[in-house]
């Protein structure tokens, strides 16, 4: 099958899948036709009019609705990019677990997401469509820029594993409670 590009999370509005697809849409037919974008992800609350555009049978996009967890590195590792515009996170472990598996991110310039994602990836402003279809055409056309992002994601999210996140959790925690 075709190399994609690939956004895991919540159909919702927080999630920003609209302005995704409104991106999409304003690549190049070229880059379309070497690329899939794959949505994965739950329904989530105000979600009717996006997976109506979602399911709307348009071929180069690819909707697989939830995907179980223990299938999501698998998904994840096979992406060429990841991209996650979402427009407010708390944490946003799936930018995490792309770059874990060496996968470039494009994300939002917003909220924690910057932090999380460090010399992984590429920041757009996420009310933007015409910022992420550029991140995502420059990502795309780069393989360079892709081996680039992806290498210095993989040693950026060494700092999110379960035994480091605990530590740096204790640590907070004694500092604050004494």
């Amino acid at each position: 099958s075709k190399p994609y590009v690939l956004y895991v999370g919540a159909i919702e509005p927080r999630k920003n899948v609209d302005r995704l697809l409104d991106a999409w849409h304003l690549l190049k037919p070229s880059l379309r036709e070497e690329f899939d974008l794959v949505v994965a992800g739950a329904t989530g609350w105000q979600s009717e009019r996006t997976v109506r555009r979602l399911e709307a049978g348009i071929r180069d996009i690819r909707y697989l609705r939830y995907v179980p967890e223990q299938e999501l590195p698998g998904l994840t590792a096979g992406a060429t990019a990841f991209v996650y515009p979402s427009l407010y996170e708390g944490f946003g472990f799936p930018v995490a677990q792309a770059m874990a598996c060496g996968v470039p991110v494009i994300t939002s310039n917003n909220s924690c997401l910057p932090e999380i994602v460090g010399p992984g990836g590429l920041f757009v402003d996420p009310r933007s469509p015409i910022e992420i279809a550029a991140a995502l055409e420059r990502l795309l056309t780069s393989p360079g820029v892709r081996d680039r992002l992806g290498a210095a994601g993989a040693v950026h999210a060494q700092r999110y594993r379960w035994e480091i996140c605990a530590q740096k959790s204790l640590e907070f925690f004694r500092r604050v409670c004494g």
